[in-house]
């Protein structure tokens, strides 16, 4: 507890200066989290895809992508609609515009609409299928304002979004390449 001591007229006043406990600001972040892979489709390798949806715990895949393909090396639609079903992932496309906004409302229109669509699309899988996602984008830069988008202040909003590219992306832009 910090003390100020100012001396008055009447002798001395001592003020609290420590805010009421409802607005006390926490250092960690306690809300739920929701987890989100990104994919850029057209930045990796179609065994990449494969393995990525395969070894993850993440049962909604959610495609951002204004025009969906997935005609990448190494994989076409069919095995994509297969490795869904062998995996039981659930597949869901709502185009997203997640070009770098050129602009501070064009930011927060962009924002707005990330978090409506994530959010309703998340909330309708349910709590055990919407803790994690997959999100397909087109390129790696979309990545960013993806993340961007969804990062709040805490409080605010009921859930916290953590986004990630996927390792064989990161290290791609590290140089390295892991395919």
């Amino acid at each position: 507890m910090l003390r100020l001591v100012e001396p008055s007229s009447c002798g001395e006043e001592i003020f609290s200066v420590v805010p009421p406990a409802s607005r006390q600001l926490s250092l960690f972040d306690l809300r739920p989290r929701h987890s989100v892979l990104c994919l850029p489709m057209a930045d990796i390798h179609g065994a990449t895809f494969a393995r990525a949806i395969s070894q993850s715990r993440h049962k909604l895949v959610l495609d951002a992508r204004t025009y969906p393909y997935f005609d990448l090396p190494g994989l076409n639609r069919s095995m994509v609609s297969r490795l869904f079903e062998e995996v039981d992932c659930a597949y869901v496309q709502a185009p997203l515009d997640l070009r770098p906004p050129r602009d501070q409302a064009a930011r927060w229109q962009r924002r707005q609409a990330v978090r409506e669509v994530l959010t309703g699309i998340v909330g309708r899988a349910g709590p055990h299928n919407g803790s994690s996602v997959i999100v397909l984008v087109n390129s790696s830069p979309e990545i960013d304002v993806l993340d961007e988008a969804l990062r709040g202040l805490v409080g605010h909003e009921e859930h916290a979004w953590d986004v990630q590219p996927h390792e064989a992306v990161a290290s791609v832009s590290n140089g390295l390449t892991t395919w």
